[in-house]
């Protein structure tokens, strides 16, 4: 198990000017046209752009026998849209370019053919007949799951790897080798998140706890803390929304490490049941209270960042991005510089997914080339916001990102990254 506090890393900034934005954005094209980014994207360079990542500067000289030199990308995503989900995945797809300058700085000639996709699997049929990429190592998209399948198929004819950043839903993933899931499904994420209470808290008294504000999210993740525990014998206590002060107090084991699970994960659950608990923690300040919750409550900090502190709180996520890092800071200048504006504060934030996403195919290319799907544990990467841990569902299936992590919120006041040994 690995236990991070933050850091900073001295970062080299250095101006670079973008002369024709409005390309970019892909606001001026004909519907389904390609854009190809080495034709429409012109930059001058005022001296050399910012290298992201100065501690994996540079290819390793041992991938010169096995990486690529060049690699071809395609973005099949809504671009155009006119709708939030669209801005989203424009500042997802600037992310990426920026994840491309990093690259190119490290001496990897990058060709992007950049594509919008419609929304419905009629868009994508009709623009997969004009056959808009072709010969690409990576493809990136779509957004709509209704439109993969038949992406998937193209892809796998022609022996390019489909990198799916968003779908959350289980696919089918038998049968396409280089298939990649990047957000796993929830039912991955929580037998992830288990195993952590499983190995972090083996003696630790564990209790579900009502909460009136029930909801499937927090109902699939404790029974997934029990199917876990139970191979070690332990019980997870129940305490019921309707349970008394004496019911609540007889759940709580003062000799050990009490682990609360809500079975909501949403603010208004935590609200219910944080008036108790500060309750009992004025009149036990010894017994050791912890709570165990949701990715959703790293966006509550402004509100109950005390209360996360005072209770120990651990947040299971598959993504994190310290606001207080001075990296997190000088990527947001730097995507400023580049664009004119700076990133949407959304949950997550896109950019950083498409940044993060995009570099570490990218490198893996680069490193091990068409090996990549045999070398992928291997492929070093400092993400922003979030990491992969790509694993593989079967000899001839695709891969899924499994990678859960755990934000500490400690009673010294400080936050802290948990993550288990690859």
């Amino acid at each position: 198990m690995q236990k991070m506090s933050f850091f900073s890393l001295s970062m080299l900034l250095i101006l670079l000017k973008w002369t024709n934005y409005q390309e970019l954005c892909v606001s001026s094209r004909p519907e389904n046209e390609i854009y190809d980014m080495n034709r429409h994207l012109f930059y001058s360079f005022l001296c050399a752009t910012m290298i992201l990542f100065p501690t994996l500067a540079g290819i390793p000289a041992a991938a010169q026998q096995t990486g690529k030199s060049q690699v071809r990308i395609g973005v099949i995503l809504p671009l155009k849209e006119k709708s939030s989900r669209g801005s989203k995945m424009v500042e997802f797809y600037q992310g990426l370019l920026l994840a491309v300058d990093s690259m190119r700085h490290e001496g990897l000639s990058i060709e992007i053919t950049a594509v919008h996709s419609g929304s419905t699997a009629n868009d994508m049929d009709q623009l997969l007949l004009k056959r808009p990429i072709e010969n690409c190592d990576v493809v990136f998209g779509p957004l709509d799951m209704a439109q993969l399948t038949a992406l998937a198929d193209y892809c796998d004819l022609r022996g390019m790897r489909l990198v799916v950043p968003f779908a959350t839903e289980d696919t089918q993933l038998t049968g396409h080798p280089l298939y990649y899931m990047a957000a796993a499904p929830r039912s991955v994420v929580q037998r992830e998140a288990a195993w952590y209470i499983k190995t972090q808290f083996p003696n630790a008294n564990l209790i579900a706890v009502g909460t009136e504000e029930p909801n499937e999210e927090g109902r699939t993740f404790i029974q997934a803390v029990k199917d876990a525990v139970a191979e070690q014998g332990t019980y997870v206590r129940q305490l019921p929304a309707a349970g008394d002060d004496m019911a609540f107090e007889a759940a709580i084991n003062p000799e050990r490490k009490n682990i609360l699970i809500l079975d909501g994960s949403s603010m208004k659950a935590l609200n219910i049941t944080l008036p108790r608990l500060r309750d009992y923690h004025r009149q036990h300040p010894e017994v050791q209270l912890s709570l165990f919750g949701y990715p959703a409550w790293q966006t509550y900090t402004q509100q109950l960042l005390q209360d996360f502190y005072t209770f120990d709180t651990y947040v299971y996520t598959t993504f994190y991005r310290n606001p207080l890092s001075p990296r997190a800071h000088e990527f947001d200048s730097h995507f400023v510089r580049w664009f004119q504006r700076p990133p949407q504060n959304t949950f997550p934030r896109y950019a950083l997914v498409g940044f993060d996403l995009c570099y570490y195919f990218l490198r893996g290319l680069a490193i091990f080339g068409d090996n990549l799907e045999e070398r992928h544990e291997r492929v070093p990467a400092l993400p922003y916001q979030n990491p992969y841990w790509f694993q593989q569902q079967g000899e001839k299936d695709g891969f899924v990102n499994t990678f859960v992590e755990l934000v500490h919120y400690t009673t010294f006041q400080t936050i802290d990254l948990i993550t288990r040994d690859r």
